[in-house]
């Protein structure tokens, strides 16, 4: 068993602590379970992570919770595949601002589309859904990636949650965020990272009688 090991749920924000790993190219165990078997509510589970959610990743036995967590924690800690700029870089603080965009900003702003909130952008800490949507676009219309030309871990967060609004028709299927995650969905680690998902859940699934 590898030192490193991946807490995971095919079909949840698991996808993405995997896809990070995989752009790592650092050796994992993966400790696959149906989010319907409750496995992420059990005793040991929730010594790891409290809030009994997926991903939750260990380290030498130091367990980490939250994505932005993951990505920043993992990017800075493997650096043989560079994730994040150094902690003198002049990209470091872009970097945390995108790594925090994506939980902070996104997921509720989502949260707003999907489920219709009222809430005035002047109250909530993520404005509205139409600014956290501006906001992307126009960082990624001139621009392969948040930090420019470089790939990053913020990639992998922003992207994840972006590919998922845009699947399930909270987001544009067109314009700079859809080809931004359309550039992201090409890169071999995410393929395979996909390749592994569909794996794991064929592995899972009992078979129809």
């Amino acid at each position: 068993m590898s030192s490193l090991e991946l807490y995971f749920a095919p079909h949840t924000r698991s996808l993405a602590a995997l896809w990070l790993l995989e752009e790592l190219g650092v050796p994992y165990t993966m400790h696959e379970f149906l989010i319907t078997t409750g496995r992420h509510k059990e005793p040991d589970f929730l010594a790891r992570n409290p809030m009994g959610k997926v991903p939750v990743v260990v380290d030498e036995g130091i367990p980490v919770a939250e994505l932005g967590a993951i990505a920043i924690y993992l990017a800075d800690r493997h650096r043989t595949t560079p994730l994040s700029p150094a902690l003198d870089h002049p990209d470091r603080a872009a970097f945390l601002r995108w790594c925090f965009f994506a939980s902070a900003i996104m997921e509720p702003a989502l949260g707003e589309r999907f489920f219709k909130w009222n809430a005035p952008a002047s109250a909530v800490a993520w404005g509205s859904y139409a600014q956290a949507e501006e906001t992307l676009s126009k960082a990624v219309s001139d621009s392969p990636f948040l930090l420019g030309a470089t790939f990053s871990a913020a990639d992998v967060l922003v992207g994840s949650i972006a590919r998922f609004g845009i699947q399930f028709g909270a987001m544009p299927k067109e314009g700079p965020i859809a080809a931004y995650v359309e550039r992201l969905s090409t890169r071999p680690a995410f393929v395979r990272t996909q390749a592994i998902e569909a794996e794991s859940l064929a592995r899972l699934t009992p078979p129809t009688p």
